[in-house]
């Protein structure tokens, strides 16, 4: 019965006897939420009745019961946190308070978001980004623990079935080798010529690279030899400069390339490197993570290589 009562309280009650009991009238009380004096008097009226009690001492000076006095400091508190839920809600569906969290491929990271990021920033100034530097793993933990709205990666395939996964574009794959090695003046390379050389793998739990390599083996009968895994870019490119290896990656990652470094497109077959949107299949993005997916979908695609 007690919670039968409580539901049968309204907000327009409370907002009522607050609103009498700050201003000590039920026509100013009217006036400052903007009804009639009757429609006041009604509404303070109809919660008397469900409580049972009176709370309002009406005369010539208008007082709060004990009771009374009671509804009204739970009503402020309770009021002023709707208002402010309310409010905050209000201002996230506007765009002008939000936060969103990506978590971005090692790849992807340094080479595609910064300029996807400025665009951001300059279209909605008071919304907040935060960018995770994320494994192929990572990127789906943290999605599948909503650590983050959105990731940005490589395709993650079909295993994940909380996930939904949004194709942005395909960009090709290329050879990265030192300014010296043998290859290195060639602009390009067949496949099968891949044989033999020893590969720094970036982040070879990723789904994409188990597609390469069966592409390598079914169409070049290529099997690349892993002299090194790492996880992030730099470190590859770091081994690559040492004369560690070489390494197939994303051409769009050209444009942080040192200029010792030498990327060759890869031919016979075209190996292809998808980029995808990912973001919890059964739950709504916020405001401010499909504003930023807005802006992906329109803005993300590979950058121009350095000349």
């Amino acid at each position: 019965m007690a919670r039968i009562a409580a539901e049968e309280v309204s907000l327009q009650q409370l907002r009522a006897l607050a609103a009498v009991a700050e201003t000590g009238s039920f026509t100013l009380a009217a006036e400052s939420l903007q009804l009639t004096q009757p429609a006041i008097s009604h509404l303070v009226k109809r919660m008397e009745e469900d409580l049972g009690q009176p709370l309002v001492v009406r005369g010539r000076r208008i007082r709060m019961t004990d009771a009374g006095q009671m509804m009204v400091d739970t009503a402020v508190r309770a009021l002023r946190l709707i208002d402010e839920s309310v409010n905050a809600c209000r201002s996230q569906a506007q765009l002008r308070e939000g936060r969103v969290v990506l978590a971005v491929g090692h790849l992807t990271a340094g080479a595609l978001m910064p300029p996807l990021l400025g665009r951001f920033a300059q279209k909605h100034p008071k919304l907040a980004t935060t960018l995770l530097d994320s494994t192929a793993e990572q990127m789906i933990s943290r999605i599948l623990s909503q650590e983050a709205d959105l990731g940005f990666g490589s395709d993650i395939g079909q295993a994940h079935s909380e996930l939904a996964t949004e194709p942005l574009f395909v960009e090709r794959m290329a050879l990265f080798v030192r300014e010296d090695h043998p290859l290195a003046q060639r602009s390009s390379i067949e496949a099968r010529q891949l044989e033999a050389l020893p590969f720094i793998h970036v982040n070879p739990d990723a789904n994409v690279w188990r597609a390469v390599s069966r592409q390598l083996s079914s169409v070049a009968n290529v099997y690349p030899q892993v002299a090194h895994h790492v996880s992030m870019l730099s470190t590859a490119f770091g081994l690559i400069q040492a004369g560690a290896g070489v390494a197939l990656l994303p051409r769009y990652v050209e444009v942080l390339m040192p200029p010792n470094l030498r990327a060759l497109a890869v031919t016979r077959p075209v190996l292809e490197y998808p980029l995808v949107a990912v973001r919890l299949a059964k739950h709504p993005l916020s405001p401010a993570a499909m504003a930023f997916l807005d802006i992906a979908r329109q803005h993300l695609k590979p950058r121009t290589a350095k000349g």
